[in-house]
């Protein structure tokens, strides 16, 4: 019965419940978290050029926001659970959006970036590093390695844990979280030949970070970040 609750309502429901807004995560941040990423990408001078993964896309609580922006056919999107996109249609957007932009989709579920053989201007991968275990993870930057543009950027949340925090066993976690030690990721980031720099964006549980291949890519992300709307500086290659 949780299903069919209207939005209002579901702010009663915990994280995880049969609900578009709660699966997701708790359903009284739904509105905040597609803005945080939606600005996000802003400051970091997303265009409506830009080709941009949202991976692990849910019921479009960034899509909402992302996809009437970008030109048709930019927007990309995972999420192994077909119900939530569709419910995200049905109450949040509407049918005929889907038809005017052609937003692609995948229901893979191997943490794959390349599973639509394109290049990404942005990926963002919001609360996926947070409960994901480290298989799953290395495997997420790996082929994020594959799929960025050389000054492409790939953003993600994750909980920052102490440099001997353990990692567990499990590929997924949710709705428990996850810490990983910054030198775990560096790692992982270097062994694929990418960097990464942690973002000074609000997000009301986790830590922001940008993946990039080349370091000149974040060279403008500072403490002024997004400072009077300004977006930063875009190192193109």
């Amino acid at each position: 019965m949780t299903r069919h609750l209207s939005a209002t309502d579901a702010n009663q429901l915990q994280a995880g419940d049969d609900h578009y807004r709660a699966y997701v995560g708790p359903p009284g941040r739904y509105g905040l978290l597609g803005l945080l990423q939606m600005n996000l990408l802003t400051a970091l001078g997303l265009e409506e050029t830009d080709a941009v993964l949202d991976f692990g896309c849910g019921s479009l609580r960034l899509g909402r926001c992302l996809i009437p922006f970008l030109l048709r056919g930019k927007y990309y999107g995972i999420e192994p659970h077909d119900w939530l996109i569709q419910d995200g249609f049905t109450h949040e957007t509407g049918g005929q959006l889907r038809t005017l932009k052609a937003p692609l989709f995948s229901n893979d579920d191997t943490f794959d970036c390349t599973v639509f053989d394109a290049d990404f201007d942005f990926i963002m991968a919001q609360s996926i590093v947070t409960h994901s275990g480290p298989k799953p993870t290395a495997n997420l930057i790996r082929t994020a390695a594959q799929s960025l543009k050389q000054d492409g950027l790939f953003l993600f949340s994750f909980i920052l844990g102490e440099d001997d925090t353990p990692l567990p066993e499990a590929d997924w976690t949710y709705p428990f979280n996850v810490p990983y030690p910054k030198p775990w990721l560096d790692q992982q980031c270097a062994d694929n030949g990418l960097v990464m720099k942690l973002i000074n964006w609000h997000h009301p549980g986790a830590q922001w970070a940008a993946i990039a291949r080349d370091p000149r890519r974040l060279e403008a992300l500072d403490d002024q970040l997004g400072l009077a709307g300004k977006p930063a500086k875009r190192w193109r290659a």
